[in-house]
């Protein structure tokens, strides 16, 4: 058993975990919720040895030493744990180090890959895969060291719905095989399956129960981040009307207990009549004789998402977008003019690539700055950016680097809209963002919109942005297969199988509510 006794952990200036206790069994499954900043991450790194705690007691299977070992973990960003340049190593490193017959740790690393659904990329560089791909690589090198716990941070950030969906399923098979599991998650989903919900709250442990006594409960809800999100909304009145959470249900079974007039409790897609042009017109980009993209035609109007498997093509296509790589063939125009670096504000899938100043202030700052504002100017673009982006002026003088994940997010969200650059390409905008964050950002890109900037979402969180877009553009393999109305894909979980991908829960909910399945 993980025991956490009475533990504190300062970085040094005040504590972030402020006398935490908290127990995960062999075999059980608990879910770690709370807002960004809450202390999460440092609480999942005291557990298996890289930080040691300032004060109180983390204990595993009554020791205190060799934690590493023992509890494996997963990180929010797979390049700060990847070590190896081809997939077969990165795999092999952990069981290498354990002492291993090189029978022993090819046969872990064939279970692994294959656990992971990533086999073939055995032989791939490390350095080409696509982020959603790094994760799995990252996940699989910690199960082929067989841990007996295992803690997830966020593992789903970059994932698309069946990335997810094969992760579950591993931990579904390990918390099987006794191996205690601790995740840490933004997504409402994450409670199937679970025993236990701990909600975290400034350093502390602020809530804990069953995730049904957590869906039923508003108070609980909300402090967990999921006031606002629609999946939550829907599962709370399922599970009031006695839904099981004991595994994770296929949309068809919650829907069994709701009626199609639940579903404006959880919002319905519309559409918005924009008309500024941002297009791009038979673009292709080729990286050797590999084509990421070919003859990409797009209609940008509004909020567009950009949806698409892992390798897609999806982050090359923003990165075009934005004018940050120009296109072999081809045209990108945003009022009729071609689209130039700096002309249109890009927010990079990992926000650790676009901060590099020494305070959050001057992060922001940077871009007004570039641009030849006076110093009153940044300023009010700065606190006007922060303020829309929900960071908070006490954190101007610390390095972005001492920040959570979600709160570097957020200071490099708010930087490119300091810039005001009149049209928005983000892509993976949501990843890391705790609940409230991503309300935030909703209602911020709404507003850019109705203001009159077109705005691009790569995102593998479609179901949250559908209410908000205009249209919907689906790749694979390189090539837009088809652009829709998002009031469209919002009800048509086909759309997204054509593409390879699963449809996210709200789809294939409203597409039973829809179709008169009848509920009880």
């Amino acid at each position: 058993m993980i025991e956490v006794s009475d533990a504190c952990f300062s970085y040094g200036e005040g504590d972030v975990l402020d006398h935490v206790s908290l127990s995960v069994g062999a075999g059980e499954r608990v879910v770690l919720l709370g807002a960004n900043g809450s202390g999460k991450s440092t609480l999942s790194r005291l557990l298996n040895g890289s930080l040691e705690p300032t004060s109180g007691n983390v204990l595993v299977d009554g020791r205190t030493d060799g934690l590493a070992r023992l509890v494996g973990y997963v990180r929010q960003d797979p390049r700060n744990q990847i070590v190896s340049s081809v997939v077969l190593d990165e795999v092999a490193f952990g069981p290498r180090n354990l002492g291993l017959s090189r029978e022993e740790v090819l046969r872990r690393v064939d279970e692994a890959l294959d656990a992971c659904g990533i086999g073939e990329l055995r032989n791939r560089a490390t350095s080409e895969l696509s982020g959603g791909q790094q994760q799995l690589v990252a996940i699989a090198g910690v199960l082929a060291m067989r841990p007996r716990y295992l803690v997830l941070d966020e593992v789903g950030a970059h994932l698309d719905v069946a990335a997810r969906g094969r992760v579950n399923e591993v931990v579904e098979r390990l918390v099987g095989s006794g191996v205690g599991v601790l995740e840490i998650a933004h997504d409402p989903l994450a409670l199937f399956g679970a025993a236990r919900a701990v909600v975290m709250e400034g350093g502390r442990v602020a809530w804990q129960g069953t995730p049904r006594e957590l869906l039923k409960s508003d108070d609980a809800r909300a402090r967990a981040g999921f006031g606002e999100d629609s999946v939550a909304r829907a599962l709370s009145i399922a599970a009031r009307r006695g839904l099981s959470l004991d595994l994770r249900p296929e949309p068809h079974a919650v829907a069994r207990y709701l009626v199609r007039e639940d579903a404006c409790a959880f919002g319905q897609s519309h559409t918005k009549a924009l008309f500024r042009p941002f297009l791009a017109s038979k673009m292709a980009f080729a990286r050797g004789s590999h084509f990421s993209l070919r003859d990409v035609s797009l209609d940008l109007r509004g909020l567009t998402l950009v949806l698409g498997p892992s390798g897609s093509g999806k982050t090359t296509l923003a990165r075009l977008l934005a004018g940050v790589m120009s296109p072999d063939a081809g045209d990108v125009l945003l009022d009729g003019r071609p689209v130039r670096a700096g002309r249109v504000g890009l927010a990079f899938q990992r926000p650790g690539d676009q901060l590099f100043c020494e305070t959050v202030y001057d992060d922001i700052a940077y871009g007004p700055r570039a641009r030849g504002a006076s110093e009153r100017d940044v300023d009010a673009a700065v606190r006007a950016a922060a303020a829309r982006l929900g960071v908070g002026e006490e954190l101007f003088d610390r390095s972005p680097f001492d920040l959570s994940g979600g709160q570097m997010r957020r200071v490099a969200l708010a930087g490119v809209v300091a810039c005001e650059s009149g049209a928005y390409v983000f892509d993976e905008p949501t990843a890391g963002l705790d609940g409230p964050s991503r309300a935030e950002l909703r209602r911020l890109v709404h507003g850019l919109v109705e203001g009159g900037d077109p705005v691009v979402l790569v995102t593998h969180d479609a179901g949250e942005w559908l209410e908000e877009a205009t249209s919907v553009a689906f790749l694979r393999d390189g090539a837009v297969v088809q652009q829709v109305e998002a009031h469209v894909a919002a009800s048509s979980p086909e759309l997204f199988v054509a593409v390879g991908l699963e449809a996210p829960f709200m789809v294939e909910l409203r597409a039973e509510l829809e179709g008169g399945a009848e509920h009880a």
